[in-house]
């Protein structure tokens, strides 16, 4: 028993004198370190372990099975990454999942490079050009808004003040080439970019079904991130992606490679064991249109140890059938931190409604509300513990028999990065 007090008031001690204190990273500044002559690796291990105390309530269509949910840990989740310098200006990444929650074995999640100037071309070529601007090429999050700066992903969870991620996200993981360009006197930067939508590249193989194609998805941002006063920073932007046609595999809606942190949401079929429990997927349908248009604005404020986070999104686009389909999403996150950012308490609420008809139940809009209310402590630098209650409702969605279904509880959460 004093051995265990003594761990205890061991831990106390260190996150008490932890300083965490959190300055939010959304696009990472130019590189402009010095080349020591050979290549540069790092590596960054993430562990994370969740237990999970949830319920729903649910009537799938076309199913009488169900699956009943009972407090419990459920796979702990890790990431692998390996980062380089390898030459003036030019950086490489390898991410890897050890395991998650979508696939258990260990699989790689992408790669990518970051180039900041092109003197491998010829010294100084293009040096006026790339003073302000970044090429990132390779298979990673797309910069399609700023949820994914601020989002767990899979066991790397530090920067998300809550459990969970927002039950609708139009993110994913896909090849991509993006070139940022900073206007340093505006505190600003604009980026565009281009992306095949495939989270499983293989565009290989010409398709000739309908809808299908290999035709590639646009999408730009303009962000504005100033410090305005000691106690004040504003950030703003706003995010468009356009796509004509689909791309096979295409999941703007559903392209997290790891799956949800909670297990076996709104999920009937026990024999998955993988099943990617991505508990936003009652908007998956949308992945399936052949046009599609979507736009996001964010903002983002923290003053003094009060930060609040807005989002606006709507999505326009048609099926294969030329039916339409609109939506409207919007959130709002409030997080108060307290003595040197250790602690927080953060709330979310979150609403998005879809008119899409064969979605729609009694030919009402589909509508799902999410609400979080979540307490964190940083015990360290590099290690978190977070609780939080979630209850996500879904109504007038043709997915459940009565269009209604619901999921709530609590998670606690532990996790290590370093």
């Amino acid at each position: 028993m004093k051995k265990i007090a003594i761990v205890l008031l061991s831990t106390v001690v260190c996150g008490t004198l932890a300083s965490a204190k959190i300055v939010q990273q959304f696009e990472p500044a130019k590189d402009t370190s010095a080349f020591k002559g050979k290549p540069e690796v790092s590596f960054v291990t993430d562990l994370t372990f969740n237990y999970q105390g949830l319920s729903q309530d649910f009537d799938l269509a076309g199913t009488t099975a169900e699956r009943n949910l009972q407090p419990g840990l459920s796979l702990p989740q890790a990431n692998f990454e390996i980062n380089a310098k390898v030459m003036s200006g030019f950086n490489v990444k390898l991410e890897t999942m050890l395991s998650s929650h979508h696939h258990n074995e260990t699989y790689v999640k992408g790669g990518y490079a970051t180039i900041d100037n092109l003197d491998f071309v010829a010294p100084g070529f293009a040096s006026d050009f790339m003073k302000y601007t970044t090429i990132k090429v390779g298979v990673d999050d797309i910069n399609f808004g700023d949820n994914q700066f601020t989002r767990s992903d899979n066991a790397d969870v530090l920067r998300n003040p809550f459990v969970h991620n927002m039950g609708v996200e139009s993110y994913m993981q896909a090849p991509h080439l993006e070139i940022y360009y900073r206007l340093p006197a505006i505190s600003s930067l604009v980026m565009v970019g281009i992306t095949n939508g495939q989270v499983n590249p293989d565009d290989v193989t010409e398709s000739h079904t309908a809808g299908s194609s290999n035709r590639p998805a646009g999408y730009a941002k303009f962000a504005f991130d100033q410090d305005l006063s000691d106690a004040l920073r504003v950030r703003a932007s706003e995010s468009v992606y356009y796509v004509s046609g689909t791309n096979k595999g295409s999941s703007l809606y559903s392209g997290d490679k790891a799956g949800s942190v909670s297990r076996y949401i709104f999920d009937t079929n026990p024999s998955q064991s993988n099943s990617s429990d991505d508990f936003g997927s009652v908007w998956n349908a949308m992945a399936g249109f052949s046009d599609l248009t979507v736009s996001k604005t964010h903002l983002f404020t923290r003053y003094v140890d009060t930060e609040l986070y807005a989002l606006l999104e709507l999505a326009n686009g048609s099926d294969t059938s030329d039916r339409d389909m609109k939506m409207v999403h919007y959130a709002f996150d409030v997080v108060q931190r307290f003595s040197n950012d250790k602690f927080w308490i953060a709330g979310r609420y979150e609403n998005a409604k879809v008119d899409y008809a064969p979605r729609n139940f009694n030919g009402k809009d589909a509508e799902m509300t999410q609400w979080q209310l979540g307490l964190g402590w940083y015990l360290s630098k590099n290690a978190v513990a977070k609780i939080e209650y979630i209850d996500q409702k879904r109504e007038n969605n043709a997915a459940y028999v009565g269009g209604d279904a619901e999921f709530k509880g609590y998670m606690i959460s532990t996790a290590l990065s370093f």
